[in-house]
């Protein structure tokens, strides 16, 4: 319990440290993100015991199928961000607007990824506190990708409005 203890404020003081700057802006949508990551560790902390399958089977296969999911979706947009997004120093800091890949289905894969991330951790163990974890983080997650739009509109201008209309959120096809 100690050695858990000692780990989680670890890993989440590496979390404030990666996002300490952008922690004194509202308008950075790294505001909103450094709380979806705590709130997911909160999550993952809490669900550490739950990962094999218990009572509630279909609870695991369901996660399962989600984790995995997520996974694919980070590993697809990284990899687009990698090839098309020529980025300038920090890999999130691209100079092209990114149409290709998972991108020109959806304009937040990494969002997406997270959140179906934080669904997944949750169906691991169901309980209220898992809950307001996980809605939590969905709700920053949300909300940094929103700031993260005003962003993009600022740095590509019409190119994003049109590529907007062309793409949803989170979900091809659907949001």
């Amino acid at each position: 319990m100690v050695v858990k203890g000692i780990l989680f404020v670890v890993i989440a003081l590496f979390i404030f440290l990666m996002f300490r700057s952008e922690l004194r802006s509202l308008k950075s949508h790294g505001f909103y993100v450094f709380f979806a990551f705590e709130s997911l560790l909160v999550l993952l902390f809490l669900n550490l015991g739950f990962w094999s399958a218990g009572g509630a089977l279909r609870c695991h296969l369901i996660s399962w199928i989600l984790l995995i999911i997520s996974a694919l979706l980070a590993l697809s947009g990284f990899y687009a961000l990698k090839r098309y997004g020529k980025a300038v120093g920090d890999w999130e800091n691209t100079t092209h607007l990114i149409r290709q890949g998972i991108f020109r289905y959806i304009r937040h894969p990494l969002y997406s990824s997270l959140m179906l991330l934080n669904i997944g951790l949750f169906l691991k163990h169901v309980s209220w506190v898992c809950a307001v974890a996980c809605c939590f983080s969905v709700v920053f997650l949300v909300a940094g990708s929103k700031v993260e739009e005003r962003e993009n509109i600022e740095k590509f201008g019409e190119d994003y409005h049109s590529y907007m209309g062309a793409t949803k959120h989170y979900i091809p096809f659907i949001i």
